[in-house]
């Protein structure tokens, strides 16, 4: 084959320029073989790790603090390989939009259970009292007293105790009791013990008409008994070993519709008795 001759004359043919080929990169690649990198320096440094005195600059490990305990790692393994990017389980994209849906909707559903628990700005209702709770004591409704003929029908309830209790007598402090021995008249009296803080009072709210004069009187025993009307007047007897007769009057104002009669001894004075208490409208 024939040679061909070198020629002078410049080529007239177009110049090729050269054709760049993008090629995709192995991202995954690189980053496991940063990965494999570091974990390689990691045990590397643990393998040839050996205890020396730190020399100022270093930082030097605290012992432990007492009654705490310390657990060691299990030592390493050379022939074992540290996990690797490719060991770990990757989500795929429609894995990571379940997730983030179902992120989505437990996030509403925590915002909802919230809102149920905050309590609405209503009234609380308060509850009803045990049937065990104590009641707050309550004045005694007042007994009626009739506009009676003069020294007629007695208006107070249970004069002379012979229901054998004390109601609707009112005995506060000290509480009064009923005893059969010593009576005044019929079967039984009351008996009023009284201490060195406390006169052992008892007493009954009764209606009256306004303007109007009644006689209170009663049968005590004891050292200074008092027999009287709240707010008006009274009087008092001493005497131990018998009963005495005891009369007060008073007259209601012009707007009085109830009084309160009562009966006490005196303080440290020993025990009192009253019997036969009545109040009458006598004009």
């Amino acid at each position: 084959m024939p040679i061909p001759t070198a020629s002078d004359s410049p080529d007239d043919r177009t110049a090729l320029e050269p054709i760049r080929v993008l090629r995709p990169r192995n991202t995954d690649a690189l980053a496991q073989l940063l990965d494999d990198i570091r974990q390689d320096k990691h045990y590397r440094a643990s393998a040839t790790d050996t205890s020396h005195t730190p020399t100022d600059g270093e930082t030097e490990q605290l012992p432990p603090a007492p009654g705490h305990k310390t657990e060691r790692l299990p030592a390493h393994d050379a022939n074992s390989r540290p996990p690797r990017a490719e060991d770990r389980p990757r989500l795929g994209p429609g894995q990571r939009r379940a997730a983030v849906t179902i992120a989505i909707a437990a996030a509403a559903v925590a915002g909802l259970g919230g809102s149920l628990m905050i309590p609405s700005p209503t009234e609380a209702t308060p509850a009803a009292p045990s049937a065990g709770a104590s009641a707050a004591p309550t004045s005694a409704a007042p007994t009626k007293a009739a506009p009676n003929p003069v020294g007629t029908s007695d208006a107070l309830a249970n004069p002379g105790f012979e229901s054998g209790t004390v109601s609707p007598w009112n005995c506060a402090g000290n509480p009064g009791s009923i005893v059969a021995s010593p009576v005044h008249a019929g079967a039984k009296a009351l008996q009023g013990k009284v201490s060195s803080s406390d006169t052992a009072q008892c007493d009954q709210t009764v209606e009256v008409e306004p303007n109007t004069t009644y006689s209170l009187s009663g049968w005590v025993r004891g050292s200074y008994v008092y027999l009287g009307v709240s707010g008006s007047t009274s009087t008092w007897a001493t005497s131990p070993t018998h009963y005495s007769p005891l009369t007060v009057s008073f007259t209601t104002g012009n707007s009085q519709t109830s009084a309160t009669i009562y009966v006490h001894g005196w303080y440290a004075q020993g025990t009192y008795y009253a019997d036969d208490l009545a109040l009458k409208q006598t004009g």
